[in-house]
């Protein structure tokens, strides 16, 4: 029988940001439609620089203790950071900026199979069905909220490795700030770009790469054989340097790399000692024009 599995995120941390402009201002900042949050459903977005390359992801949704204040899941460890480039942006705008993540802790819970998580705390996860479901809970309540939900508690090395089967990046271990465009790293496929909604930070360059086709690099899983190469290890196709490795599972001899799509078909690619294989997710649709050079 397939089970509900479930994690504390400890790396993640928590903004809210309240006041009657809040939706407004982040609007017209960050690459997803901010009106689509609610209480019980969540959009996945990012700040980028002018040039449109990433700087922090978020999930955002809507603080159901606050009215009208928006929750922001995002990475712990560059709270502050996202906390000072929102200020930074703030001007006259009527909002506030507090950072929560003492009291609230972010949970994922998931199905092993990959199969929809059942419904339970927080929100689906927006990117794919398969990544189940996120929860801001306040952190005491994180272990009985997930029990609620028939949850069984793993660790979080448990939920890396999922979301590696998967081939979903995380922003922490898998993207470069202000090097990283976000459709190499697959915000286009993982809904965390709105190309309907209007202007934002970045928006220029990010429309026209799709527009193009033009994208050279993609964040694929890779099957390694041999051992598991350490994050930054360059990938090479013979004498070429086609990419670099990310995040990986020893477990799984799995492993997340960005590599260079016109050279991934030809010689045998290795990182380190180990061999690689790409594999192209089901869901990431690559177009006819990516690889080409720009």
């Amino acid at each position: 029988m397939t089970g509900t599995l479930a994690s504390h995120l400890s790396g993640r941390g928590v903004l809210r940001i309240g006041g009657e402009e809040a939706r407004s201002f982040l609007q017209n900042l960050v690459t997803n439609d901010v009106e689509k949050a609610g209480p019980d459903r969540a959009v996945y977005s990012a700040l980028l620089t002018p040039q449109g390359k990433f700087l922090f992801d978020f999930f955002i949704t809507e603080d159901p203790a606050n009215k009208g204040a928006l929750l922001l899941d995002c990475d712990g460890a560059r709270t502050d950071e996202l906390a000072k480039r929102l200020t930074m942006y703030k001007l006259r705008a009527k909002i506030t900026i507090e950072d929560v993540s003492e009291s609230l802790g972010i949970a994922a819970i998931w199905r092993e199979d990959g199969t929809p998580a059942p419904e339970g705390p927080g929100f689906a996860d927006p990117r794919l069905a398969a990544m189940g479901r996120r929860a801001i809970l306040p952190k005491a309540a994180i272990e009985a909220a997930t029990e609620a939900a028939g949850a069984r508690a793993v660790p979080e090395t448990a939920w890396h490795r999922h979301r590696i089967g998967l081939g979903v990046g995380d922003a922490a271990r898998d993207f470069e700030p202000d090097r990283t465009f976000p459709l190499e790293v697959n915000f286009d496929e993982l809904n965390g770009i709105d190309f309907h909604k209007g202007c934002y930070v970045g928006q220029e360059v990010t429309s026209r790469t799709k527009r193009r086709g033009s994208v050279r690099k993609r964040l694929l899983p890779v099957h390694v054989e041999g051992d598991l190469p350490p994050p930054d290890t360059p990938v090479k196709g013979g004498a070429r340097e086609v990419g670099t490795i990310f995040s990986g599972d020893a477990e799984t001899s799995r492993a997340l790399a960005l590599i260079r799509l016109d050279l991934i078909g030809g010689s045998v690619l290795e990182a380190g000692t180990a061999e690689i294989r790409p594999e192209i997710p089901g869901w990431l649709r690559l177009e006819a024009a990516e690889g080409e050079e720009q």
